[in-house]
């Protein structure tokens, strides 16, 4: 009973940070001009989504209640606060790697449930699923980086 609580408050932290990373994405997607960035962002933004399916139906199997963040009224998140306020720059290289900040947060949040709670096989193999999925973003992000640093060398 115990490790199903521990397991379940780990997971709502889980779907916290997708959800709120994925928030995060989708709101500044129009304030962004590359179309680079904007497909990646609408990319990420959907893995998270999916993330936030799978970690909601795992709460419930395991006969918890989903916890999202509040939602109801909409002010932005700390992600998309920052975020926002690189975009407004216009420089894909600082853009980019502010995204890779955030994913790095992520992945270092996962790391740290998947390291203090013991999961049972399935869900812990999904789970690392999503945090590799998160880190080979990153391998994206710094291909955009270093094509959008050559562009720049270029001109």
């Amino acid at each position: 009973m115990r490790n199903t609580e521990q397991i379940n408050k780990q997971l709502n932290r889980l779907l916290s940070v997708n959800f709120k990373a994925e928030k995060a994405f989708l709101d500044v997607i129009d304030n962004v001009e590359s179309t680079v960035i904007k497909n990646f962002l609408r990319v990420s933004g959907y893995e998270r989504k999916q993330f936030i399916k799978a970690l909601d139906l795992a709460i419930r199997q395991k006969g918890g209640t989903p916890t999202y963040p509040d939602s109801i009224v909409p002010t932005p998140n700390k992600k998309s606060s920052k975020l926002r306020h690189i975009i407004a720059k216009n420089n894909k290289l600082k853009i980019l790697t502010e995204i890779g900040k955030m994913q790095v947060t992520d992945i270092e949040k996962y790391q740290k449930v998947l390291n203090n709670v013991e999961f049972p096989e399935q869900l812990e193999s999904a789970l690392k699923k999503q945090k590799d999925t998160i880190v080979n973003s990153l391998y994206g992000i710094e291909v955009h980086k270093d094509l959008f640093a050559r562009r720049l060398a270029i001109s």
